[in-house]
């Protein structure tokens, strides 16, 4: 065996979890920072949940899309 081969290669889907997962905390940190930015622009205390929520939501419906069966 040569020594640039990989004795047990990856499957070709192997890194799906773990970006799945980034997607996941990404979707809830980008529209949870962009409620908290509201609530301090307006001074509420509400589009930060509603950030969190709808960041999750949106990210599940894209995680559907990409990943879900035909």
């Amino acid at each position: 065996m040569s020594e640039h081969e990989d004795p047990k290669p990856s499957p070709p889907n192997a890194g799906d979890g773990w970006r799945v997962l980034s997607y996941l905390i990404g979707g809830v940190v980008v529209y949870g920072g962009i409620g908290l930015g509201l609530d301090r622009l307006f001074g509420t205390q509400f589009l930060l949940p509603v950030g969190i929520v709808l960041g999750a939501g949106l990210t599940v419906l894209l995680l559907h899309f990409r990943y879900g069966k035909s």
